[in-house]
């Protein structure tokens, strides 16, 4: 039953880690599924210290998540409001085309902020493009935690 239950929770993992590419909270869902691990094996192989280790994880994989496309759009020179514009392009792009609307969507909210504030065309597009950079970055940082995520929820439990 063990062996059965981290079978199926790795596969369950899966899925999380794919989930980051599409610009969706992968890891918080990976230590979902690994909290509901330790409960249903009532924490005899996934110790507590362990689980927070792994939620360590997740709440660093979330401050990429949320600070990565807009510390980029900064950078780029976006300022103010450009940046609820970004982050309401990205949710708004993600629900209309669900594999890159993401990015899409950022990049267009973004040029609207900077639009809105003034900024010429071509400033408009360096911010948005940094934003877009950072976003891919973050999520290649958040790929990276997941796997190492996933990697270490193997170690703890299988030893």
């Amino acid at each position: 039953m063990t062996i059965f239950l981290i079978i199926l929770a790795a596969l369950l993992m899966i899925p999380g880690i794919i989930a980051i590419a599409f610009m969706l909270p992968g890891v918080p869902y990976l230590f979902i599924i690994a909290l509901i691990y330790g409960f249903i094996d009532h924490f005899n192989r996934l110790s507590l210290k362990e689980l927070a280790v792994l939620g360590v994880l997740a709440v660093i994989s979330i401050i990429v998540d949320q600070s990565a496309g807009l510390i980029a759009a900064r950078y780029g020179g976006a300022r103010g409001k450009t940046f609820l514009y970004g982050i309401a392009g990205a949710i708004v792009g993600t629900f209309m085309l669900p594999l890159f609307g993401g990015f899409i969507g950022l990049f267009i909210g973004i040029i609207i902020g900077e639009l809105i504030r003034k900024r010429s065309h071509a400033e408009a597009i360096k911010a948005a493009t940094a934003g877009v950079i950072g976003s891919i970055t973050g999520i290649t940082i958040n790929i990276f935690i997941g796997v190492v995520f996933l990697t270490l929820f193997l170690v703890f439990v299988i030893r």
